[in-house]
């Protein structure tokens, strides 16, 4: 939508000349980004719903652009509640009357827009009880037909997903050409500062992330991803780079504070445990190394500080290739 058209919308609802079809569109909104909320608000006076209604309009003003101040017709005390209750979240529902940037792929053509203006990272619940963390400035726009034959969002900056688990209605969240699919996991995705590269990161369950082309709409070029490893989409050059997160996550529950302590144990004995507890790849490339002895205490270490100490103490090295651990040694004498 462009701003004259957002002009000449809001000043209808604010001169009261609403269409019957434009207030049903208000009410739908409401519904769905309000009605499953926890913290509903009850309103004791008509001169609190107008401060409460003052306020807001004041919020979304000076997030979206300046206009005219007229006289604000209230809306209901029920949307307004709900309104109130995600007073740092500015939704609306849009219409898209301009024609969609080529560099997105199947755009809405209608959605409801969610935006974060507030300078702490905000909660979005969607209709189907999955749960969004929208970072300062990002928006998701939901679409029309959500949780019917799909639930697809699109996202703009940064956000984590936590997608509850529904087998026969896929998750999808589009960021400019680069598509997340999931059936029920979190994961987070994060444009890079220079705008280049979108990262994807998963924290629990796959994920499938691939580009898709608008010319080609059946070849994919993507890659499934696992706890603990990230994608890397190039949007210049259309091209995934597969990877293990920076700082990897355990992802084996209840880890016993002794699990971590050898006291003459084998190199393959303490690799393999490594392997299972962080979900990562780790190739020996000289089978000789397994045999090595280990002792120490790998307690309450990162991933890549153990796998520091367990190399250094055979002479030995490790690189990261993609999501796969390669170390390289001698062996011990």
């Amino acid at each position: 939508m462009t701003k004259h058209e957002f002009d000449i919308l809001s000043d209808k609802f604010m001169k009261g000349e609403c269409s019957p079809a434009e207030i049903a569109l208000m009410e739908k909104w409401a519904d769905l980004h309000f009605n499953h909320h926890d913290d509903k608000v009850v309103f004791e006076s008509n001169a609190e719903l107008q401060a409460i209604d003052t306020r807001l309009w004041q919020r979304i003003q000076t997030d979206a652009m300046p206009i005219a101040q007229s006289p604000l017709r209230p809306l209901s005390k029920w949307i307004w509640a709900g309104a109130a209750a995600c007073i740092s979240l500015v939704v609306g529902y849009f219409v898209f009357l301009n024609h969609p940037s080529p560099e997105i792929v199947s755009q809405p053509t209608h959605g409801i827009e969610t935006k974060n203006i507030d300078s702490s990272q905000q909660k979005v619940v969607l209709p189907d009880g999955s749960i969004v963390i929208l970072a300062k400035n990002a928006s998701i726009i939901t679409d029309e037909n959500y949780n019917q034959q799909t639930r697809t969002v699109y996202l703009k900056g940064e956000a984590f997903f936590q997608v509850k688990r529904n087998e026969k209605i896929p998750f999808l969240v589009q960021s400019g050409n680069l598509v997340t699919e999931v059936l029920g996991t979190s994961f987070r995705i994060s444009p890079q500062p220079n705008g280049k590269l979108i990262e994807v990161s998963v924290k629990t369950g796959r994920v499938s992330v691939y580009a898709k082309e608008p010319e080609l709409s059946k070849k994919l070029n993507g890659v499934i991803l696992t706890p603990n490893q990230k994608a890397l989409f190039d949007n210049e050059l259309k091209t995934i780079r597969q990877e293990i997160v920076e700082i990897p996550q355990v992802i084996v529950p209840d880890i016993a504070s002794t699990d971590f302590q050898f006291e003459e144990a084998n190199i393959e004995t303490v690799l393999a445990l490594i392997q299972k507890v962080y979900g990562v790849e780790i190739v020996v490339a000289n089978p000789v190394l397994n045999h090595c002895a280990f002792t120490g205490d790998l307690n309450g270490l990162s991933m890549y500080k153990q796998l520091d100490l367990v190399c250094a103490s055979v002479s030995a090295e490790y690189e990261v290739r993609g999501t796969t651990v390669f170390i390289q040694g001698s062996g011990c004498h």
